[in-house]
């Protein structure tokens, strides 16, 4: 896709170096023992393939969300784990992104609207909830808003793909709404996009912005066989 130039009016969004990797770890809670003991019977056991952005550890790993996600039927026996498809998923998130205009755009309310699903609040910090569902026995999908508390700090929206089994799995489950896809739609929707390069030279995300939203899309080849097929793995958004 032609890149173009993003104005420098634009504000500046936060690098996607170790201060990102960290933050995104410490949001993405090491809550998970209740969720994987549920799925590691159904968990599918993939080949390993090489890690395709530099958050792979962070956006593998259970968030909170899908610790809350464990809900109780009437009866407090059974527990459910929601269910949606990854082409469902990422209609939602792009319907969401082209709606953001200010913070409030991503309040408690509009991401239990956007997504259909209940949303959960931070035991710990009322600021950050989230949600999200089970896409296969292998795939996960979450998104976590952290609402900016202090004067000029801006809020975030963080949304993944997550590989349950931390294999590097496959992403042809979750590819069918590629990254041209994305691309195409965000162009549609007025972003503006170039790309952003890791080691070496390596192309591991893209940046768009559109007035005061900003972020960065990380993508993946979708397996060894179809590296050149470009997926997209995670969502980092500041506004």
């Amino acid at each position: 896709m032609p890149s173009k130039k993003i104005a420098a009016s634009s504000p500046t969004f936060p690098n996607a170096g170790p201060l990102r990797r960290r933050n995104s770890s410490a949001i993405r809670m090491v809550l998970s023992s209740l969720l994987l003991t549920v799925l590691t019977t159904a968990c599918a056991q993939s080949h390993d393939l090489p890690a395709q952005h530099p958050s792979d550890t962070a956006s593998s790993s259970t968030s909170h969300a899908n610790k809350l996600l464990m809900e109780t039927t009437q009866n407090n026996t059974t527990r459910v784990i929601p269910h949606m498809s990854a082409e469902e998923a990422s209609h939602r998130i792009l319907d969401l992104i082209g709606k953001l205009k200010t913070p409030d755009d991503i309040s408690f309310k509009n991401l239990e609207a956007a997504f259909g699903l209940k949303v959960y609040r931070d035991e710990k910090n009322a600021n950050e909830y989230g949600t999200g569902a089970k896409i296969t026995d292998t795939w996960f999908f979450n998104v976590t808003v952290i609402l900016g508390v202090k004067e000029g700090e801006r809020s975030r929206l963080l949304f993944s793909f997550d590989d349950q089994t931390h294999s590097s799995a496959s992403m042809t489950e979750i590819c069918q709404v590629d990254f041209d896809a994305y691309a195409k739609r965000l162009t549609e929707l007025g972003f503006e996009s170039k790309p952003g390069y890791g080691e070496h030279g390596r192309q591991i995300y893209w940046r768009f912005s559109r007035d005061k939203v900003n972020f960065l899309m990380y993508i993946r080849g979708e397996n060894s066989e179809k590296a050149t097929h470009k997926c997209v793995s995670s969502i980092d958004l500041s506004i």
